[in-house]
This record gives structure tokens, sequence and C-alpha cells, in this order.
């Protein structure tokens, strides 16, 4: 039904992104979330977030307004735990019928064609970022996947522009689009400007 392909690498000492794609039921979930860096508990903040995801996505209601209110819980649950920083995250839940998610922060999601960019996550708002109990999530929702779905943090939509990242992403399998998105963004030196994630999907 679906193909898919991860990468996640690290830009220094510590690896403070976090990506996760899994099935629950008959649903595919795509979870990348971006600790917030410079600050204590980035890497905590973002294993939080996608732990929590994974354990129970489950449960959510699988609308938009449901998604922004699961990301809402675990905002105050990030709270309440008190040894987390805060983090970005993007969750998108991709089924035969559509695709529906919900985003805080710089991460995004993009579906992407031929015909251009459809820019998922466009419309969120960057701060406050989860983990400080007043997150503001952003829901989105479309018909079915006909392109290639990208979830990604900034460490690739920041340092690289709309253009070539699409053309990468629709260039080859999955597999190879998304070691080739991390590489479009290695400087020379074989360093990365930040942490990477990469989540790719196409339909099969």
């Amino acid at each position: 039904m679906f193909a898919t392909a991860k990468q996640i690498h690290a830009g220094s000492h510590e690896l403070q992104d976090r990506a996760e794609v899994f099935w629950s039921g008959p649903n595919l979930v795509l979870v990348v979330a971006d600790g917030a860096g410079g600050r204590s508990g980035a890497a905590e903040a973002a294993e939080f977030v996608t732990q929590r995801v994974r354990q129970t996505i489950q449960t959510a209601d699988l609308s938009p307004a449901g998604l922004m209110e699961f990301l809402r819980l675990i905002d105050h649950q990030m709270v309440e735990a008190r040894n987390v920083g805060e983090t970005t995250c993007v969750v998108v839940v991709a089924s035969k019928e559509r695709m529906v998610g919900a985003s805080v922060g710089d991460s995004g999601a993009w579906h992407i064609t031929p015909a251009g960019i459809d820019y998922l996550t466009g419309h969120q708002t960057r701060k406050p970022f989860l983990g400080v109990g007043c997150a503001m999530p952003y829901g989105f929702v479309r018909g079915p996947l006909t392109g290639t779905l990208l979830v990604a943090s900034d460490g690739l939509l920041k340092y690289s522009s709309a253009e070539q990242i699409a053309a990468v992403t629709l260039a080859g399998d999955v597999e190879a689009s998304a070691k080739n998105l991390v590489e479009l963004v290695r400087y020379s030196s074989g360093a990365l400007p930040d942490d990477v994630s990469v989540l790719l999907v196409r339909p099969t």
C-alpha cells in the first residue's frame, strides 16, 4: 500500500531529532520531533513526544481537531513530567482515503507531486513549542496520497530550497530519495548544519 523510507542524522555530538513511521491498524503514522536546541532536555522532549504518539495514537480522534487536541494533551503531559524540554512535532496519519495531521513548530509535512508542492503544515504556529503547556497546534486534512509525502525537520527544510527538495524527492525510489535529501544539505566537509530527519511515503 505504501513504500516508506527513513533517514535521521545528527548535526552535532547529540542527536536531538526523533523520527518514527509505523502502522496503527490500517493507518500509517509518521511523526517527527525536533528538540529545541540550546536548551536542556531537548533530546528528552523529542523522545517523549515520539514515544507518546506511538503508545497512544490508537486512542486519538483522527480528525484535524482531534489531533490538535492530542498534541495539546502531550504538551501538558510534558509539563507534568518536569524532566523534558521543548520540541517541535509533526504527526501525519495516512490511509487509503486521506492524510490528516497536526503540527507545532518549524518541522514540516509536504505533499509533493510533479504538479507542485502542497505545504500541509504551511499555516502552523512556530512557537510556543510542545513542552511549555501552551502550544497551539495546527491541524490539516487532505485527500489520499497521490504523490510523495515528506515529513522532515528544519535541518532539511531550512537549508535547501523547496525546488531542490521536490526534485530530489521525486527522483528515484523512496530509499534513494531519502538518502539524497540528506546529502542535499551536507557541507563539503561532511558535516551537517543541524540534525536532519527525513520520512518519505509513496503509494505502491
